[in-house]
């Protein structure tokens, strides 16, 4: 087989915006939500108040999430896919049709790179904390499994290969962000947090078509691979743009497309450029032993006035233009929960989740249990609808060492363990360093029926 070396290009170029994130990285833990004295839940409500005086997580070991979310198929249905490709008898395209119309992508991945947190006398907590975070949202007609195997290995009737409205939003930024929460009175809580985002890269697609034809060079007699695309690409760079790669406005296919040795230019100030806003609403009610609360987090985009391009195109030339800015996305996220404290170390809660994707709204629902078991050992045992299957969630916080804490938790506990099937998984993990849970603590902050633990 032949593909000429511009459509190779295009082609490496396009997967590689599609799938370099994804296997990067594997943080939506709807089981931690009504977990107790974790301060990683200000995180999805600022108006939850930590039950201690003080709370600090270190860089890396403070905390990690990610979930990711595959709608068409799972890994090993993939390996079967292309296993299978060569086999006369195998119809590819039942696999493709099984996919439905789309496939679609979420990937979302944190790592808290500084974070703390203090009470401020009885009524109010202050927190800061600085997260690192990628998202990759991608959204094409199902053909695009046909993409992900080689083509040299499709049988000629599998062509063409069309793949058009797809769709692909990726971003990678550093949050910095300052939490105050307030007791406004015996039973409302208010939080909110402004967040800086320094933004570091950034790609969005709009109308991106790509084809596929198999022919034979007439000279020759050679299989080719005729690739037609078209479409618009905005992209937020962390350097320019090599020069050699454009020449006149057009963009140069054998020339790489960031300069050699770019690395070497990324510096803490230029990390820190491409600066945007966004902020996190909460508040929580309690009423007798019920908590009501709800949160609206991300309002805001990502950024970029740097290194900022266009670039807009076909399969005769790509024109590349630096433009005043590009403005990537983040989803929104809603989260609305009730809470029942029904014994003293023991409570249920129920919460309703949507994540506002670029591609579409995914909502979920999230019923779990949640308390002591002994003194140094709280947990939680959830059960979530939504996405493609429902699943089975598990979390755990362990003090091990004085004023240390270990959580774990994941929405997908069957499918962490076996992860080749699954179409969806996520996971949290980190270490807290948490300081007191004192008498005073205990008669002022802790509602009737809460338990403390003093350890």
């Amino acid at each position: 087989m032949i593909i000429n070396l511009q459509t190779q290009y295009m082609r490496q170029l396009f997967l590689a915006f599609v799938f370099t994130l994804i296997i990067i990285r594997l943080d939506a833990q709807n089981t931690m939500y009504f977990m107790d004295r974790l301060p990683q839940n200000i995180g999805y409500n600022p108006a939850f108040m930590p039950k201690m005086d003080f709370y600090i997580g270190l860089p890396g070991i403070g905390g990690v999430s990610s979930q990711v979310y595959n709608s068409g198929f799972t890994m090993n249905e993939m390996n079967d896919f292309i296993d299978n490709l060569e086999n006369p008898n195998y119809n590819p395209d039942e696999f493709v049709k099984k996919i439905g119309e789309y496939n679609s992508f979420t990937g979302e991945a944190s790592a808290n790179l500084m974070s703390f947190g203090f009470r401020i006398r009885d009524k109010n907590y202050l927190s800061m904390s600085i997260t690192g975070n990628t998202l990759v949202i991608k959204k094409a007609k199902s053909d695009i499994a046909y993409l992900i195997a080689d083509l040299d290995n499709l049988n000629p009737e599998d062509f063409p290969v069309v793949v058009d409205d797809i769709y692909l939003n990726g971003n990678s930024y550093i949050s910095m962000g300052i939490t105050y929460s307030r007791k406004i009175n015996d039973n409302l809580t208010l939080g909110i947090t402004p967040k800086i985002n320094f933004n570091q890269a950034g790609i969005n697609t709009t109308g991106l078509y790509y084809r596929v034809d198999l022919n034979t060079n007439p000279v020759t007699q050679e299989d080719v691979y005729d690739e037609t695309f078209n479409g618009e690409v905005q992209v937020g760079l962390p350097t320019e743009i090599n020069p050699e790669a454009i020449n006149n406005g057009e963009l140069v296919f054998d020339a790489g497309l960031l300069p050699e040795g770019w690395e070497e230019d990324i510096t803490l100030s230029r990390m820190l450029k491409d600066k945007s806003l966004m902020i996190d609403l909460g508040a929580a009610y309690q009423i007798d032993k019920w908590t009501l609360s709800a949160s609206v987090l991300n309002l805001g985009n990502s950024v970029f006035k740097t290194d900022a391009y266009n670039f807009d195109g076909n399969s005769n030339k790509v024109m590349v233009k630096e433009t005043e800015k590009v403005t990537i996305g983040i989803p929104t996220k809603l989260y609305i929960g009730a809470m029942h404290q029904f014994s003293p170390k023991w409570n249920y809660g129920v919460l309703f989740n949507e994540n506002f994707y670029s591609v579409k709204a995914v909502p979920t629902a999230t019923a779990s249990l949640n308390g002591y078991v002994g003194k140094y050992l709280s947990s939680s045992v959830s059960y979530t609808v939504g996405y493609k299957h429902s699943n089975l969630g598990l979390g755990f916080r362990l003090r091990f060492l004085p004023g240390v804490d270990l959580f774990a938790v994941t929405d997908n506990l069957i499918q962490a363990f076996n992860y080749k099937n699954a179409y969806r998984i996520t996971a949290a993990a980190g270490i807290n360093i948490a300081i007191g849970v004192g008498d005073e603590f205990k008669k002022n902050e802790i509602p009737e029926g809460i338990p403390v633990d003093n350890q």
